[in-house]
This record gives C-alpha cells, structure tokens and sequence, in this order.
C-alpha cells in the first residue's frame, strides 16, 4: 500500500531504487494508515540532518507522521529537519517552524 501512496512523489529516482535504498539502510520507511514518509539522515556542513525524501498518500496521514519522524531525527543527533518538494508544502508548512533556505525547507529539530 504504502509504494502506492509515494508514486506520485517518485520523480527523482526509480521504484527499484526506492527499494534499494530501504533494504540496504540507506533509507527509512514510515508507513502510517493512510500515508508514508520516507526520510535519511544526511551529513553536510552544518552537521547531520534528516532529509524527508518522499512523502505521499493522505495529507493527514503524512502529517501526522510528522512529529515521530522529527523527534526520531532529535534522537538520531540531527540538527534539522530538510525536504526539497512542491511549493505547497512551504505554504503548509511555514507555520510550523519550516523556512525556505536556499530552495529548500528547513527546520531546526
């Protein structure tokens, strides 16, 4: 179910590579009921963050999800939180800590 609802999202990479990365650890899947969220923990110039790769299916689900995946991020040592998506998701995420940086969403965990 889960593969189904992060299609839509999957433009940067093949659902073979998807699969790849989640079985070689590269990649972490968070299914919810209704939506899933696929994260990485990256290192960069500013220190290790969580990178949110894909998310699909339900809005509510993925948002739900949200709070889990950021306090595993806080747990894991990272200092933010990144996703490089739509343009819709500034829009609904600004209110909750997120900053456009550079193109990119960013939030301090």
């Amino acid at each position: 179910m889960w593969l189904e609802w992060l299609r839509p999202a999957l433009t940067d990479a093949t659902e073979a590579e998807l699969i790849d990365a989640l079985l070689t650890g590269k990649a972490m899947i968070w299914p919810g009921d209704t939506a899933a969220m696929v994260t990485s923990l990256e290192e960069g110039p500013e220190g290790r963050f969580l990178h949110v790769w894909l998310a699909g299916g339900d809005l509510a689900g993925v948002m739900a999800l949200k709070p889990g995946v950021e306090a595993w991020g806080r747990a894991m040592g990272c200092k933010f939180v990144n996703i490089n998506g739509r343009p819709g998701w500034a829009r609904l995420l600004r209110g909750d800590g997120f900053a456009l940086i550079d193109g990119e969403l960013r939030k301090p965990l």
